[in-house]
């Protein structure tokens, strides 16, 4: 359920130290919010959202700064993003550090409240932070910090500007824009239909000042650790994903297959995943597009060899799929990686 979403600490930490730059304590920022100092000092320890969307509302009250989410934002660092922000800056490029974030988004922020969407076509790359809840408040401070650290943080790790088109907020206009406009350095438009920045595709082959292959393998099994101690085996999400796995090369990833795999029967599964505002072929569209990537960054593996690990028995269904989700074919999308075939 989407109150039961989580953030993860480094993310927490980063408000109440720009906070205290500002001249509002942790315990003054708390007692706002109304809540109360729990035992979070750890790096593996994880906030409630309700709680962190109550902090930055509260930040903002005590600060009586509308721009909190850019102070925010000028203030990340790798940790912010727990050890994911280690694993993205030793990316090869831009592109492959947003596939990344994606694949492991829920070290910083937990499913249910909110979801990445990420869609390359032609002209342009669109990177955008939807809330999804119904149980919990939307945040215009959150929106802005998410925002506003992808592009600080992608800057940081290029070493450039990385020129934006335009950067889209679902929420009303601050009184004053143009510390967004300085900030993002482009048209910066409120009221939008989502929060989102957008910019050339071009620049997802921008590479990472940085890149280290090794030591970003390393960082990926970090990451992978991380993931397995943060959501145990009570989460239904992760089980379910690693269930499929193994059954989609022999064609038998079904809901029956599934919940037989976890000792579930199906209307279990489908009731447990109904608890966590989960459906099975979300779950099993987003594992395909997951390990889609994995696939194709392998030489060995032909397209055709990473349609049937997916369980698809035509190369065409797959292709059809990867082009919904990414705005290109499989093949497209070697050559924009510059993978041998």
């Amino acid at each position: 359920m989407d109150s039961q979403s989580s953030v993860g600490a480094g993310y927490v930490a980063g408000l109440i130290e720009v906070a205290a730059l500002a001249g509002v304590g942790r315990d003054a920022l708390l007692h706002q919010a109304g809540l109360r100092d729990p035992d979070s000092a750890q790096p593996q320890a994880r906030w409630p959202m309700a709680d962190v969307i109550a902090l930055f509302e509260a930040a903002v009250a005590l600060t009586g700064r509308e721009d909190l989410g850019l102070a925010f934002a000028r203030r990340v660092r790798p940790g912010t993003f727990n050890v994911l922000g280690y694993a993205l800056m030793t990316c090869r490029t831009l592109g492959e550090a947003i596939e990344v974030a994606q694949h492991f988004r829920r070290l910083v922020f937990d499913i249910g409240y909110s979801e990445m969407r990420f869609v390359v076509n032609e002209q342009e790359a669109r990177l955008g932070w939807h809330v999804v809840s119904r149980a919990l408040p939307y945040s215009r401070s959150l929106a802005e910090s998410l925002i506003a650290s992808w592009t600080h943080f992608g800057r940081w790790m290029a070493g450039v500007e990385l020129p934006l088109k335009e950067v889209l907020f679902l929420h009303a206009a601050p009184s004053d824009v143009r510390p967004y406009e300085a900030f993002f350095e482009c048209p910066v438009r409120f009221d939008a239909c989502e929060n989102t920045l957008v910019f050339a595709g071009a620049l997802l082959d921008m590479p990472l000042l940085q890149a280290d292959e090794t030591l970003h393998l390393a960082m990926r099994e970090q990451a992978r650790a991380a993931m397995e101690k943060a959501f145990s085996q009570t989460d239904i999400g992760h089980r379910l994903r690693q269930a499929l796995i193994p059954l989609m090369p022999r064609c038998e990833a079904t809901l029956e297959k599934a919940a037989a795999a976890l000792s579930l029967s199906p209307r279990s599964l489908q009731r447990r995943l109904g608890e966590s505002a989960l459906g099975f072929q979300s779950v099993l569209d987003a594992v395909r597009r997951d390990m889609a990537i994995i696939y194709l960054r392998d030489p060995a593996l032909s397209v055709l060899d990473v349609a049937l690990l997916l369980g698809y028995a035509e190369q065409s269904s797959f292709t059809r799929f990867f082009r919904a989700c990414f705005a290109r074919t499989p093949s497209g999308w070697r050559r924009a990686q510059g993978i041998a075939m």
